[in-house]
């Protein structure tokens, strides 16, 4: 009986949701449909880095800033550009091997956020 009552739960919790993207609401997730689009417009390589230099591209838009955060959520770098484009390099020197998040900051003010792995030898 436990069981069924649990199913009848989620069942409902699960449709609540659906009706209300249905309904034109929006819900408190975000679309992953849209971010994909982004994600794959921004390319970072190589990636892994082996080396002391990676390459940011984004091919629709316009770069102005990247931050690159480590595991632990700290700023390790930050570079602002008086002129954007649409392919940065970057130097990694001095940064240690690890995970780090690339945040990107368009022209557009949009931040899309990508995974890099820094490996050198």
């Amino acid at each position: 009986m436990k069981t069924f009552l649990l199913t009848i739960l989620i069942s409902a919790f699960t449709l609540a949701g659906f009706s209300q993207n249905l309904q034109g609401s929006t819900p408190s997730w975000s679309s992953p449909i849209a971010e994909d689009n982004v994600l794959s417009e921004l390319k970072i390589y190589p990636n892994p880095c082996k080396d002391s230099k990676v390459t940011i591209e984004f091919t629709s838009k316009q770069i102005t800033e990247i931050h690159l955060i480590n595991i632990a959520g700290k700023e390790v770098l930050q570079k602002t550009f008086t002129y954007p484009e649409n392919k940065k390099q970057i130097e990694l020197d001095g940064i240690p091997n690890g995970i780090y998040l690339v945040r990107i900051k368009t022209d557009d003010q949009k931040l899309v956020t990508k995974k890099l792995m820094v490996s050198k030898n």
